[in-house]
């Protein structure tokens, strides 16, 4: 069957030099913190899908159990220095530098989320440092023993690149764990209308990847594929949309306060077309684990 033809406007990919993208993907994540806190809930205000063990967890619960996850497929263990690149407000990079005793470096576009990150690791007393970067432009000399990012790499114009970047900051052995959403086919790279309401709020700055592309970018810059989950949309990631909406009703007058009422009913409107795409079968959830390859060190 031919794809339909709809205007380049409302296919997902657009191109921007880097000053754009970072100014379109700051106008979805510069609201006023608090916007964020009461919206995601929790104490750490994870800004991704959750994980739900069983049906009594809390909503602080199921956000330590994805990072937990998250710091499994990284293999932590004490002294480690770690990466988060698309950091949000800080809530992850803590916990995990706070429950696994390593140092992280978390890097963002958002200045507001710099300031909050820092004053959420000061209060905690974690060895965590977040920066204003590009991850184009971040330099390192340090090194990193993992790399992760959670449902961030979507805004990267150019994974692969992305990929080419984490192989230089890495260790010897060291690992890149990237959780996202992929799409089941590149049919959907065309929104439909309902769809392009979700791609506006975000600045048109989307780039989903069917999991065979993200697979064969790491192999293109020697990055070796260490297993792949798939975690499942209906107990996980449709839970997380129906606590966050509840928690946009329940604040529904703090929210409105803090941005406007406009953005408060955009922001509604996209988590019940989020539903409904994830509903549809266009993504599939996965975390990709991978650890940077040497070929003069292969066996």
């Amino acid at each position: 069957m031919p794809k339909q033809t709809i205007p380049d406007e409302h296919h997902l990919y657009q191109t921007y030099d880097q000053q754009e993208e970072s100014v379109r993907v700051q106008g979805h994540y510069e609201q006023n913190p608090q916007f964020y806190y009461d919206f995601t809930g929790g104490e750490w205000n994870v800004y991704s899908g959750l994980i739900w063990p069983n049906a009594t967890t809390t909503l602080t619960e199921a956000q330590g159990a994805k990072l937990d996850l998250l710091a499994h497929e990284m293999n932590l263990k004490p002294g480690m220095r770690i990466m988060d690149v698309g950091c949000g407000w800080g809530g992850p990079l803590v916990y995990l530098c706070k429950k696994y005793s390593v140092s992280g470096v978390g890097i963002t576009v958002t200045p507001s989320q710099v300031t909050a990150a820092q004053a959420r690791a000061a209060h905690h007393g974690v060895d965590a440092q977040f920066v204003l970067s590009h991850w184009e432009n971040y330099n390192d000399e340090q090194g990193f023993d993992a790399i992760y990012s959670d449902e961030a790499s979507v805004h990267f114009r150019n994974l692969g690149e992305f990929f080419a970047r984490c192989w230089q900051w890495l260790r010897p052995g060291g690992r890149v764990v990237n959780k996202e959403l992929h799409l089941t086919h590149e049919y959907f790279t065309n929104f439909d209308r309902a769809a392009d309401h979700v791609h506006a709020i975000f600045g048109f700055s989307g780039h989903y990847h069917l999991l065979a592309e993200e697979l064969q970018l790491l192999n293109d810059n020697n990055l070796q594929l260490v297993r792949v989950q798939t975690i499942d949309m209906q107990p996980h990631y449709y839970r997380t949309l129906e606590h966050w909406s509840s928690n946009m009703f329940n604040h529904h007058a703090e929210l409105s306060a803090l941005a406007s009422e406009t953005v408060y009913q955009d922001f509604r409107k996209y988590l019940k077309i989020t539903r409904r795409m994830f509903a549809s079968g266009i993504f599939t959830l996965e975390v990709l684990t991978s650890q940077k390859f040497e070929p003069s060190k292969a066996p």
